[in-house]
């Protein structure tokens, strides 16, 4: 069965904050600098992106210049994401972006509380519903509390035929396998763990993080998933493994929001990238960034960036 969204490589814009302010010169450029390198298809504001800590007018005013930016510097069709509590204020954001020309969304559940399974039919009913005519991308994570099932999607799937892709990033086998099996109408997008695992079960795609400092590397995995080719993507993901583990001391251990971690790749392809979190969450420090940067030069220098 054909899945209803392309099989590729996503990869995520973190967004340079001074001061709580845009650096929009940094932002542009940093942008250019991924889809030159060939990781075209790109979304904002997911975790690692900040989505969750923007006020309206951040949101509107990176939302406006991210899909300015890809569009003038030939990547793929912008993907925005939202995240909120307020399903009406997701909703609003939505409309916003779609007037901008966006027709590709990531949603995820809200994250008061863990809600019900009524609530969450209805969810996914206001959202893909409301809007046919663009294509929507569950983000299922478990900072919200509910992790949607593989046989949740089945039904999903069917009754909203604008629902076309998952992002999950956790590694787990078992869901990895049944949101395989599960929902073949809806393209599984996992991070480089999750891949490892997936790719060999059918055709997921890749959601590029700690992988994203090298483009170029981060598709040579992507395509020996794709490919079959189990000794290669073996040797790539025992080097990603040791990328993570840098990337975690670096930023100072598990439990950090993404950006902690995300924003020390970006640092790392451009080192005038700050930092820098929205609060009131605490970035990764400078000499983070340095051990980070120092341990991937010495034992993983295929995951350098290239220029």
């Amino acid at each position: 069965m054909t899945a209803r969204y392309p099989r590729t490589m996503l990869g995520t814009c973190c967004i340079p904050w001074r001061d709580g302010v845009l650096d929009r010169a940094l932002f542009e450029r940093s942008i250019r600098n991924l889809v030159s390198a060939g990781l075209k298809d790109l979304y904002i504001f997911g975790t690692a992106g900040e989505g969750h800590a923007v006020t309206e007018a951040q949101f509107r005013d990176v939302t406006r210049l991210f899909v300015e930016t890809i569009r003038a510097a030939g990547g793929a069709p912008p993907m925005v994401g939202v995240i909120n509590l307020s399903l009406p204020t997701v909703l609003e954001r939505i409309a916003f972006a779609a007037d901008l020309g966006v027709k590709t969304f990531q949603f995820c559940l809200p994250a008061w509380g863990a809600i019900s399974d009524t609530e969450v039919r209805q969810v996914f009913a206001a959202v893909c519903d409301t809007y046919p005519h663009l294509q929507f991308l569950h983000y299922n994570l478990g900072r919200t509390g509910r992790l949607v099932r593989p046989d949740e999607y089945a039904v999903l799937a069917e009754r909203h035929p604008n629902l076309v892709a998952i992002k999950y990033g956790l590694g787990d086998p078992e869901t990895i396998a049944g949101l395989m099996r599960t929902a073949p109408k809806l393209r599984c997008f996992f991070t480089e763990p999750g891949f490892y695992l997936g790719a060999p079960l059918g055709e997921c795609g890749l959601l590029a993080s700690i992988s994203a400092s090298n483009p170029r590397r981060a598709w040579e995995y992507f395509n020996a998933g794709a490919s079959g080719d189990a000794q290669k993507l073996s040797e790539l993901y025992r080097e990603l493994a040791g990328v993570m583990a840098a990337v975690r001391r670096a930023a100072g251990g598990f439990g950090r929001t993404d950006g902690a971690y995300d924003k020390l790749v970006s640092k790392l392809a451009d080192p005038a990238f700050p930092l820098e979190l929205l609060p009131p969450y605490e970035g990764a420090s400078d000499a983070g960034f340095s051990r980070y940067r120092d341990e991937v030069a010495t034992h993983y220098p295929g995951w350098m960036p290239t220029h």
